[in-house]
């Protein structure tokens, strides 16, 4: 993802679902939606691993747990 402020960007409101890869094995959460772009701004400086947002819409965020410490992106 190059430009969070595209219009493809979801608002920063809701919930997104965010992929994340790690030493190849996949990882599916569910996430606020500013959450996630507080994660990927910081990605940016430390990218070690790989981040999918997933807008197919195809599957249910009530069933995908929660990124794990989601609130410390959700502050300054």
């Amino acid at each position: 993802m190059s430009d969070m402020t595209s219009p493809k960007w979801p608002s920063s409101r809701g919930d997104v679902h965010v992929r994340i890869w790690l030493a190849g094995v996949v990882f599916d959460y569910a996430a606020a939606a500013a959450a996630v772009q507080n994660l990927i701004r910081d990605w940016r400086h430390h990218c070690w691993y790989t981040i999918e947002l997933v807008c197919d819409g195809l599957g249910d965020l009530q069933l995908l747990p929660r990124l794990p410490c989601e609130r410390l992106f959700l502050g300054p």
